[in-house]
């Protein structure tokens, strides 16, 4: 079963004049773009010419690129392929964006890549390994719009004014979510450029925002993808329509895109999600309706606040250290102040009967 790096591997001597940009590249630049790229792409501001993967290769501090441990190794085979290859060792990276701010507790990235044949495509990051980013992901259950969602339409907008004609936006995982909601917002005159928007395994928005005219008016050329064990990208899924495609592993290991099967060019598809998931999946949307907004916050905020307390700042952090990590957590939880105890409990007791009702609603008798 074939991936992203071996697609890359097969089509690399195929030009994008060639062989047109499509859903396997962009879910390609969507996993670049959680590449550690400060200092060595442009950011935003600096008004300097783009920098081409090749070069990016030839640095001698390219290594830095792959700082997350967790994909060290299908990181470095995925962009050694594209930097030999000459579909993708032209492509020119600019407006590169990276912040991390715990005090507006927001984890955003963004780059835009200027394709040879003059194709454009803009990239939200997804979640990466800092605290914040899961931290900001949870706090989708009761704000809209999160921080992330407010600076992906400012971003589109800079990235917009410098861009001729049309262009493509996409990402993976909330930068799937980011690609949409920054599609939706931005003015009518930068939309009107939008051909594409790729979200591959995004999770959804609240009915009050598919419920607004800005999401009637993109939502044609919403292109979604979801592996067939989905959870991720069912998350308040309601009105967006996707496609569904056949991934190794399960469960939030197909969220991973290095899992996703690709034959020739394009995804292996299946018809739809797995039972088994849809029922998660329909009761963690239900658990986001039923609980309390004020008490999901509660609950959400002490979640990060045991795991901060216990000294963790990214997922690295948790490898080997499970042991001194929960006893830290255990100590935080006991002197936890009592109304919180309640809260967090009854987010909890909304998740048990939200999955009780999804199994009942199930059987057939």
């Amino acid at each position: 079963m074939n991936n992203i790096i071996d697609y890359t591997l097969q089509y690399g001597s195929k030009s994008f004049s060639e062989k047109p940009f499509n859903k396997v590249d962009a879910l390609i630049l969507s996993q670049f773009s959680y590449f550690k790229l400060d200092g060595m792409v442009p950011s935003v501001g600096t008004y300097k010419e783009g920098v081409t993967i090749a070069e990016i290769s030839r640095r001698e501090d390219r290594d830095e690129l792959f700082a997350d441990e967790r994909y060290r190794k299908n990181n470095t085979e995925l962009f050694d392929a594209m930097a030999n290859s000459e579909r993708f060792s032209g492509i020119s990276l600019n407006h590169y964006i990276n912040l991390v701010s715990s005090k507006w507790e927001m984890q955003f990235s963004a780059v835009t890549a200027y394709l040879p044949d003059g194709t454009v495509h803009v990239v939200f990051r997804g979640t990466d390994e800092t605290l914040i980013g899961w931290k900001e992901d949870f706090n989708m259950a009761f704000m809209t719009p999160i921080p992330s969602q407010v600076k992906a339409v400012d971003y589109l907008h800079y990235a917009a004014e410098r861009i001729r004609g049309k262009f493509s936006v996409g990402g993976h995982s909330k930068g799937g979510n980011l690609a949409v909601y920054s599609a939706m917002k931005c003015s009518h005159y930068v939309r009107d450029r939008i051909t594409d928007i790729y979200s591959q395994d995004g999770p959804g928005f609240t009915k009050e925002t598919l419920e607004d005219a800005d999401f009637d008016a993109i939502k044609d050329r919403i292109r979604k993808f979801v592996p067939h064990s989905s959870i991720i990208g069912m998350l308040l899924q309601s009105q967006e329509e996707y496609k569904v495609v056949e991934a190794k592993s399960f469960g939030i290991l197909q969220h991973d895109p290095f899992n996703w099967v690709i034959e020739d060019d394009d995804f292996v598809y299946r018809d739809d999600i797995s039972g088994r998931f849809v029922i998660s999946d329909e009761a963690v949307n239900a658990w986001a309706k039923r609980a309390d907004p004020e008490e999901m916050k509660v609950f959400v905020n002490r979640i990060y606040d045991v795991i901060a307390a216990t000294g963790v700042n990214d997922l690295n952090d948790f490898k080997g250290n499970w042991t001194a990590i929960a006893s830290k957590a255990r100590s935080y939880i006991e002197e936890m102040e009592d109304d919180d105890r309640k809260k967090m409990r009854a987010v909890l007791a909304a998740l048990v009967a939200s999955f009780k009702d999804q199994i009942r609603e199930s059987l057939p008798f």
